[in-house]
């Protein structure tokens, strides 16, 4: 994949609303999580990880177009803002723009709160405008209408891997001829208790009051999290021509099933390893000019073990090749968790420092890789790949660079 350019980011997450508070708090090793308190004697007690309170959508929305949305498009559009406004463009071209932003579920929240009022008998239970607030296509619609866009609209659902699956199509889509510039991302709003005694029953999330521990030994499970990220993108020479910074480059993506299980991953990590490695072809890049990866990491004893032995598969034995997860910080954001790495990576790049792994303290003994805890890790910051595993056997990596 040759000269597609990032030129702006944005983000709604439960470590800060911006890009630059989000990575101060990667580097300081902060964690975010609330503790659920246990209203019932069944309830099983955890934690998860929310968007800050302080967070408010009438700084990005005027308030009548607030008052009939829900959060999944208040988060988006905040997102989409800030990177529009870094990638300084004034006005995006209508049809050769593209908009492609990955959710899963909608706003799962706000479908049960007017599904328990109306189960109540609440008039409120049914609002006129619920299939318009809550499906998933509808952050993408409003960032759309936001910019006056009409080129393709799409949303994609591929579990935890969509929004790097949107990425990495956008990409296609710009190389390929189809589009000039694209706003590309991805929103997630689960944060439910019905979703989180789901997920306890299916024992994947941690039932500790202690981060998610990706790749350690003694992990036992993710913690759900929430937010939206969004990058733009566009041809490098329309950057260029403008003088505008390029953050960096989508240099390669890969995307490949499973075909295994829905929820467990091939315990080989052969069809992980296989995304990594078509991203690497689609780069032109060899394995040893990686100098990091922003691991899927979500901290499951079966997600980490296939993600372990995929990169061991495609890096080989390489305690110089650098690997951290965000996941420690601020749980499981599922369809947003992709591009919430790619600006991690993005930020690393230009620092040349890469993010510890919040809550990891001692490697899997099968790690044939460093991974960084406690405090960053310097590193050569030429090229980083991105993995997002989901649900389904969804595989993407992305590989960025300068």
């Amino acid at each position: 994949m040759e000269q597609v350019a990032i030129t702006g980011m944005g983000i709604v997450s439960p470590l800060g609303c911006s890009v630059e508070e989000y990575w101060q708090a990667l580097l300081e090793n902060r964690v975010a999580l609330t503790v659920l308190e246990s209203p019932t004697d069944d309830w099983a007690p955890g934690v998860w990880s929310r968007v800050p309170e302080h967070f408010d959508p009438l700084e990005w929305m005027d308030p009548p177009m607030v008052r009939v949305t829900d959060r999944l498009t208040h988060w988006t559009v905040a997102a989409a803002s800030q990177a529009v406004t870094q990638s300084g463009v004034q006005a995006f071209p209508p049809e050769r723009t593209a908009v492609v932003l990955g959710c899963t579920m909608g706003s799962v929240p706000h479908l049960l709160q007017a599904q328990s009022a109306y189960d109540l008998g609440e008039a409120e239970g049914a609002p006129p405008r619920l299939m318009s607030q809550v499906i998933p296509n509808v952050p993408a619609a409003h960032v759309a209408m936001r910019w006056h866009l009409h080129g393709p609209l799409l949303t994609i659902s591929t579990a935890c891997a969509s929004s790097l699956d949107a990425i990495g199509q956008a990409a296609r889509m710009i190389e390929r001829g189809e589009v000039d510039y694209a706003i590309a991302g991805g929103v997630e709003s689960l944060l439910a208790p019905l979703v989180y005694q789901s997920l306890v029953r299916a024992r994947a999330v941690t039932r500790t009051s202690d981060p998610a521990r990706p790749f350690d030994r003694q992990r036992s499970g993710f913690v759900m999290g929430e937010g939206a990220g969004v990058v733009v993108l566009e041809r490098e020479e329309f950057a260029r021509g403008r003088g505008q910074t390029v953050l960096a480059r989508v240099r390669g993506y890969g995307s490949v099933a499973d075909a295994y299980h829905v929820t467990s991953p091939d315990p080989s990590g052969r069809w992980e390893a296989r995304a990594m490695t078509l991203a690497l072809e689609d780069a032109h890049t060899l394995p040893g000019a990686i100098d990091a990866v922003i691991a899927h990491g979500t901290g499951t004893v079966v997600g980490d073990a296939a993600e372990i032995a995929a990169i061991n598969a495609v890096f080989g034995r390489r305690w110089d090749l650098f690997v951290t997860s965000v996941k420690g910080h601020m749980g499981h954001s599922m369809a947003a968790s992709g591009v919430m790495g790619v600006i991690a990576g993005v930020m690393a790049l230009h620092a040349k420092l890469l993010p510890p792994t919040a809550g990891t303290r001692e490697a899997d003994p099968l790690v044939a890789f460093s991974v960084v805890t406690e405090t960053p890790r310097r590193f050569a910051g030429s090229a980083v790949a991105v993995n997002a595993f989901g649900f389904g056997g969804q595989n993407a990596s992305l590989i960025i660079g300068h």
